[in-house]
């Protein structure tokens, strides 16, 4: 038999044993109040704030809700900080003295539907897509006061561009542009909005058969727009322009077929490019890609020269040697360096497609093109498409050094901009540094830690598990390399991630196509360059393939230089991404998002 104080001392050990093994499995940086974490806030209602329905449907939406009701909502929600925006819901739903409007039934209905709007994109902003898809599934079946269905179709229109919906931005797009409004600059973007969506839509031959005038008239400028032939091209614009004299994109027509014409001019291209030294051989593979698109296009009247930039004592010489040659457009230089110098220049006579970009932007050049595989383009889209799949709480895990932390601000930036967070990064060096980095971003360990402290007290062993820190949502893996990523993903899983989407640059993809070689990388989403998805020519066992694809879109766009610098700026579909120039002359790119499905890279 047991005696009291033997009794009372198990009872105590115990005790002592349940609390820290509930230690040993929390999670670091909990908060008592788990409100702040995705999908699980209970301080929004997601019962809709329901109006009179006695309140005629007409009188609603003739109602005009004052600006200032909602300005804080508004301004948090811009400013990505969905719990300032919940805040500022409730006072406004309780109708005090102080609420400045009429306290008719048709304005309390109209400000019950802005609350539930608001909601709405409150439930998005943190990830909650199932709720905010509810929400405006509802709103939509009322009746709503026309600025409100404004406001509802624009925000859909953003999320069917972050979510990559050409069919939805191109349907929602023309909707909003013929509602009545006064917004000149609003007007124009959403004609881009159509023009991009119509343009995706017909590249990827997706696009439904019927279509009322105005959308046909937009899908046929786009196949118009994609005949490479700069003479057949203008022919088929002129052929637009008088079946659709009356047409929104008539702008758009003429001045494609403008830039065409003087596409037509074009006679001789220039490339210019280190052919020896320590870039010659990413010289030679951009080269041989620009030589490759040059005989397979075989345009006449069209010739060709090369010119080995390491041969001049600067590349403003060798610019100059171009333009004596009779170079009607120059392709290069190729180091981020010599791009500063060419485009320090005041006067550029003959136009320049640059193959790199200079660290730090130089201002509006009218007779440049910047081409460039810069990675922190695809970390500000790896961004974009983990917030419009719901993520919104990350780690970062990416290499030491310069070009680690360039990614990590390229795509922290845009990531909080958007709404998102970065709870924990982990920086790694070498591969001994890999295991650590990772566990201790988790906040493994701590647990790791509180375990020992468990097994010394008790001088005997106890089994425990770790667990990682649960106020995350998904990991971006800024990898240098396919070696650095093969490495890391697996690393992600052992250390109680697994459960998390893991997205990375196009870099963790070597591009060989070996199905055992990256079998490590099951799972992994990330974007792949469209060369990959579709090679046309290009072999993926070549380890400059990558560069190969560079030069034959290069040349692509060099015999396009004009249509790609006008006011139309048209979609290009390369083989290193979809390209587009912005107002500064620098082609922006957008890749494809894939996913490893047992060693093989398919499109998702």
């Amino acid at each position: 038999m047991l005696s009291l104080s033997h009794c009372w001392r198990n009872g105590l050990i115990g005790a002592i044993f349940t609390a820290l093994l509930s230690a040993c499995a929390s999670t670091p940086g909990d908060l008592p109040d788990r409100a702040g974490f995705p999908g699980e806030s209970p301080t929004i209602a997601t019962k809709p704030s329901q109006p009179d329905t006695t309140t005629d449907p007409l009188l609603v939406e003739t109602v005009t809700m004052d600006e200032e009701l909602f300005a804080a909502t508004r301004a948090a929600l811009r400013d990505g900080d969905w719990l300032a925006a919940t805040l500022a819901l409730p006072a406004l739903e309780a109708q005090g003295p102080d609420i400045a409007f009429e306290p008719s039934a048709a304005s309390t209905a109209v400000t019950a539907l802005w609350i539930d709007y608001y909601k709405a994109r409150i439930a998005h902003l943190r990830g909650d897509l199932s709720t905010h898809d509810s929400a405006m599934s509802a709103l939509k079946k009322q009746s709503l006061p026309s600025d409100l269905r404004r406001d509802l179709l624009l925000h859909e229109l953003d999320v069917a561009k972050k979510q990559g919906d050409s069919a939805r931005q191109l349907g929602l797009s023309l909707l909003l542009s013929s509602m009545p409004r006064t917004d000149t600059a609003a007007d124009t973007e959403l004609r881009d909005a159509v023009w991009s969506a119509a343009q995706r839509l017909r590249n990827e031959n997706s696009a439904p058969a019927a279509f009322d005038p105005q959308t046909q008239g937009w899908m046929d400028l786009a196949t118009a727009s994609i005949i490479d032939s700069p003479l057949e091209n203008a022919a088929a614009l002129a052929a637009w322009e008088a079946q659709y004299p009356e047409h929104s994109a008539r702008t758009h027509a003429e001045s494609l077929r403008d830039a065409a014409l003087l596409d037509a001019q074009t006679s001789k291209l220039t490339l210019v490019l280190p052919l020896s030294g320590p870039l010659e051989k990413a010289g030679a593979a951009v080269s041989q890609g620009f030589i490759d698109g040059f005989f397979a296009a075989q345009q006449a009247g069209l010739t060709i020269d090369v010119l080995d930039s390491r041969r001049f004592e600067t590349i403003s010489a060798a610019y100059l040697q171009a333009q004596e040659n009779g170079a009607s457009v120059i392709v290069g230089p190729l180091g981020k360096l010599q791009v500063e110098e060419l485009l320090a220049q005041p006067d550029l006579n003959v136009p320049v497609l640059t193959l790199n970009r200079p660290t730090f932007p130089t201002g509006p050049n009218p007779s440049a093109l910047l081409l460039s595989l810069a990675p922190e383009d695809e970390a500000r889209q790896l961004a974009e498409d983990a917030f419009a799949s719901g993520s919104r709480r990350a780690l970062v895990i990416r290499p030491e050094g310069d070009w680690g932390e360039r990614m990590e601000a390229a795509l922290g930036e845009h990531w909080r901009r958007l709404g998102g967070q970065v709870p924990s990064t982990a920086i790694y060096d070498k591969a001994s540094t890999h295991s650590p980095a990772i566990r201790d971003a988790l906040g493994l360990g701590d647990s790791a830690r509180r375990s020992t402290a468990i097994r010394s007290l008790f001088n005997e062993k106890v089994e425990t598990a770790g667990r990682r820190r649960e106020d995350l949502d998904a990991v971006f893996l800024l990898s240098k390399s396919s070696d650095e990523a093969r490495a890391l993903k697996p690393l992600i899983n052992y250390h109680y991630a697994g459960d998390l989407p893991v997205y990375a640059l196009s870099t963790a993809d070597s591009g060989t196509g070996n199905t055992a070689l990256n079998r490590d990388l099951g799972g992994l989403k990330l974007l792949a360059m469209p060369w990959r998805m579709n090679p046309r020519g290009i072999s993926a066992e070549d380890n400059s393939a990558a560069l190969h694809a560079l030069g034959t879109d290069a040349y692509a766009l060099a015999r396009r230089w004009w249509r790609m610098r006008s006011a139309a700026t048209p979609l290009y579909f390369g083989l290193t991404a979809e390209l587009r120039s912005t107002p500064d002359g620098l082609l922006e790119r957008r890749l494809n998002m894939a996913e490893f499905n047992r060693g093989e890279l398919r499109p998702r």
